[in-house]
């Protein structure tokens, strides 16, 4: 009778890396994600955006309108951007005097959403939960001149500036005059429309294209929050000093700016923005960089572990917009550093599509 070959005992440290690969090679999800076919899937697309208040006087809207014309080509059914939602704003507002932090964050992102809100809230004889409330019991909306007015006017009560915004841009010059609003009320709105920022010259105009009557936000800034008693602290650690030249994908996405804004047309700077190039960049500058230094108090860890956690909210805020939204297609407007992450994020839900910008 012949004998068996010996087996061989595998290492251990060899049998836990087939382990550890098996592991990483299977997932509870993917039975769900088989599930739905690919186009009837929810789509996703996150298209990463420099900050336009970075361009200063220089910006002019028609250098977004090719841009404009290929967002609209997607056809989104809901545009989310990064702002925090009215009633993030009110939470914070609830605690502002129990903790400084709170009342810093309202101060850097939301302090026009609360100045209009006050003046709309005094307005309307209302506060911000009795507002949601009223928008939630005027569904559909009221789109004559008075209803826009109104709903204008409960939006800003409720601290949902960019929705408020979109009502009002809707409402002609002759309608507003017409209005019993007070005119200092309606000077800052106009006023504040025509401020530099992604909200007012990339998404309002978009939505009104595609007749569109809300923008989700869903931005809470909570990294901020976590970090805010250490990041000065943490910006002046000698081992974080940022480089001394800029590194050479940023000197290239500045070229490009500076070349759309003397030509007129931004779109490449946005393709750039888009591109694996850039993102994989991007990542290891702000965040493999900090990673590297290995600082004592592993503040830099902590760190990175604030921005991951800041984004994962994101992305679970966008997946429960997505669930009254099912089979639908979702654009996502935000800054170009969040982008990466909210791919990866967002490409591990059961019934998601991440699909990518095609900008030429």
């Amino acid at each position: 009778m012949s004998k068996m070959p010996a087996i061989k005992a595998l290492p251990l440290c060899a049998f836990l890396l087939l382990s550890t690969q098996c592991h990483r090679d299977s997932s509870p999800l993917q039975g769900l994600q088989a599930i739905i076919p690919e186009n009837e899937r929810t789509q996703v697309m996150v298209l990463g955006t420099f900050h336009f208040s970075e361009a200063g006087n220089e910006f002019n809207p028609s250098m977004v309108s090719r841009l404009l014309d290929q967002l609209e080509a997607y056809k989104p059914d809901v545009i989310v951007v990064e702002e925090m939602p009215g009633d993030r704003i009110h939470e914070l507002e609830l605690r502002s005097e129990a903790t400084w932090v709170h009342g810093e964050i309202l101060s850097n992102f939301a302090r026009a959403h609360l100045a209009f809100g006050k003046e709309a809230q005094k307005l309307l004889g209302t506060d911000c939960i009795q507002a949601r409330k009223d928008i939630a019991s005027n569904a559909p909306p009221d789109l004559s001149p008075e209803g826009k007015l109104k709903r204008t006017l409960q939006y800003l009560a409720a601290y949902e500036l960019p929705t408020a915004l979109l009502t009002w841009s809707g409402i002609s010059p002759d309608e507003k005059r017409q209005f019993t609003m007070p005119k200092e009320l309606s000077d800052k709105l106009d006023s504040y429309l025509e401020g530099m920022s992604e909200v007012n010259h990339l998404v309002i105009p978009l939505a009104k294209r595609l007749k569109m009557d809300s923008i989700a936000c869903v931005d809470d800034f909570e990294d901020l929050e976590a970090n805010a008693r250490n990041w000065e602290k943490l910006m002046k650690h000698p081992r974080l000093a940022p480089p001394k030249e800029p590194p050479p994908y940023l000197s290239e996405s500045d070229s490009l700016k500076t070349k759309g804004m003397s030509q007129g047309d931004t779109l490449p700077v946005f393709a750039y923005l888009n591109s694996d190039k850039y993102m994989t960049a991007d990542v290891d500058h702000q965040w493999g960089s900090q990673l590297r230094r290995g600082l004592d108090d592993k503040s830099d860890r902590g760190r990175v572990a604030l921005w991951e956690n800041r984004n994962l909210k994101i992305a679970a805020n966008i997946r429960a917009l997505s669930a009254l939204n099912p089979g639908k297609r979702i654009l996502v407007i935000f800054g170009s550093a969040h982008k990466p992450f909210l791919d990866v994020y967002l490409g591990t839900a059961s019934e998601l599509k991440v699909v990518q910008p095609k900008l030429q």
